[in-house]
């Protein structure tokens, strides 16, 4: 055997790539081949033995094969009519728990699990209560848990080497966790809005629990728990993810003292209203804020507005680079001015998502050209607004404010492409980036002309529209961009492009 296969670190780095089609990552269809071959070298020599083991048991789907390893269970495991495979397991119903010895058994191996999903269908657990009585740690080398199922309680997955927790849990469960195990850097909770009805203080105990969080994925969190966040340098990306729950708006008079939110990049929200998240981005600076989306159900264009404004006011607006925001309407009533100024103070924008009542309302060609001469990185731009009049912003605006955007490849934009107000063969401009324009459905008069302006100026974009959208749809002119598409691909094909 080579000398280097005598180094540790090349034998894990070897056998880390036989398994790196599981590795990081939840996957159901992990191939039969990838377990034979970490098995097959572990039995090629003594110092293949142990690395290759701690790879063949390091990704876990359910607790029945770490079962598999003791001696009375191998043969309902394996050797019954139904072997066993993720889709069909055996019922462990009528057997009795493990003895002190199988228990040994079984935790041969547990101890070098370091992630485990778990399944539904696992009936085992009574199995395990002699160890739970006495063994303080199952998995010792735990790094990453996966507990979709609310009935199957995680404290036998307690581990101090615990990273990573993804739980649809009473959160109960979730402070036993973090109690015990303070090394927690990534918490995902899902299917919980029932606890936020009966304990709301709950939630907000477990997150002030850990103190090394790197990503948070939760229901909506109360001020105690924001003040604990933005104080921890270590937090990088928040997401609140609850519309079925309605959360009270953050006390808006109150002056509350907020840290810095140092090192947070990424913030996401998806609830009800908008009232709780301007509450909250009034109440600190974000300075290094990078992507921000908000998910609203109920968005008037009041609220939309305030926040725009809140939002401008954060130093988040010197290093934001997505700004994403998606709301139905709650009223109906048309806005004195444009929402959209607001955000020409984020200079580093390279993807806007836009798509709320009235964010297009007043949208011109003049203000179009000031608000894309302040996004120089841009690469996307979505403006959709499905109560918008007819757009006044013609190709010869759209093209004066592409000249600002070099890097622009995704565009969902209406244009008033009726009134052709621009000769193609009498400009220079031509916009290479541009790959994919929506055109959201805008109606036309000369598509022999619209396709001819589009070939010579955006030689590069490929059309998109809507069949259904303003009510104006169904009445003259008559609807025209898929004739426009097939003018397009005849011109590519003439000129071979």
């Amino acid at each position: 055997m080579h000398r280097a296969l005598h180094i540790c670190e090349i034998l894990l780095e070897i056998f880390a790539h036989v398994n790196t089609t599981v590795r990081d990552r939840w996957s159901y269809h992990q191939p039969k081949f990838v377990r034979k071959s970490l098995a097959a070298l572990a039995v090629t020599c003594k110092t293949f033995y142990e690395p290759a083991m701690n790879e063949l048991w390091a990704v876990m789907f359910g607790l029945t094969p770490l079962l598999g390893c003791v001696t009375r269970l191998h043969p309902i495991i394996y050797c019954s009519d139904r072997k066993f495979s993720l889709f069909t397991h055996p019922s462990f119903q009528n057997i009795k728990p493990l003895s002190e010895n199988e228990g040994r058994q079984f935790l041969r191996h547990a101890a070098r699990v370091r992630s485990i999903h778990v399944l539904a269908r696992d009936d085992c657990y009574h199995l395990l209560s002699v160890l739970k009585c006495r063994v303080p740690c199952m998995f010792p080398r735990l790094l990453s848990l996966r507990n979709p199922c609310p009935e199957t309680r995680s404290d036998i997955f307690l581990s101090p080497t615990l990273r990573r927790c993804d739980l649809w849990v009473a959160y109960g469960d979730l402070k036993v966790i973090a109690t015990h195990c303070a090394a927690l850097e990534h918490i995902s909770l899902a299917n919980t809005e029932w606890n936020i009805a009966n304990e709301p203080s709950l939630l907000s105990d477990c997150v002030r629990l850990c103190k090394r969080l790197v990503t948070l994925s939760c229901s909506p969190l109360d001020l105690a728990a924001w003040k604990h966040l933005s104080n921890l340098p270590t937090l990088v990306e928040v997401e609140i993810d609850k519309r079925k729950i309605d959360p009270s708006s953050l006390d808006l008079e109150n002056n509350f003292d907020f840290g810095p939110f140092l090192n947070l990049t990424a913030l996401s929200f998806n609830v009800n209203t908008a009232a709780y998240i301007t509450g909250l981005m009034q109440y600190s600076d974000f300075p290094s804020l990078k992507q921000f989306k908000i998910e609203v159900n109920r968005l008037s264009w009041a609220e939309a507005e305030r926040l725009a404004h809140v939002l401008s006011k954060c130093k988040a607006r010197h290093t934001l680079e997505q700004i994403e925001m998606n709301g139905r309407a709650s009223d109906v009533q048309d806005s004195p001015r444009s929402s959209i100024t607001h955000f020409c103070c984020f200079t580093q924008l390279r993807i806007l998502w836009l798509n709320f009542p009235r964010c297009c309302i007043h949208l011109g060609n003049d203000l179009l050209l000031e608000c894309m001469s302040s996004w120089p990185h841009l690469q996307v731009l979505n403006l959709q607004d499905y109560n918008q009049a007819p757009s006044t912003i013609t190709f010869r605006g759209l093209f004066a404010a592409l000249h600002h955007c070099p890097h622009l490849h995704t565009l969902n934009l209406l244009i008033d492409a009726v009134n052709i107000d621009i000769d193609p063969t009498g400009e220079s401009f031509r916009h290479l980036s541009l790959q994919r324009w929506d055109v959201l459905a805008g109606q036309l008069m000369n598509p022999k002309a619209v396709a001819r302006i589009i070939f010579s100026m955006l030689p590069c974009v490929e059309i998109f529209y809507k069949t259904h959208h303003f009510g104006s749809m169904s009445s003259s002119p008559p609807y025209a961009w898929p004739d426009v598409q097939r003018r397009l691909r005849s011109l590519h094909d003439a000129a071979g492009t």
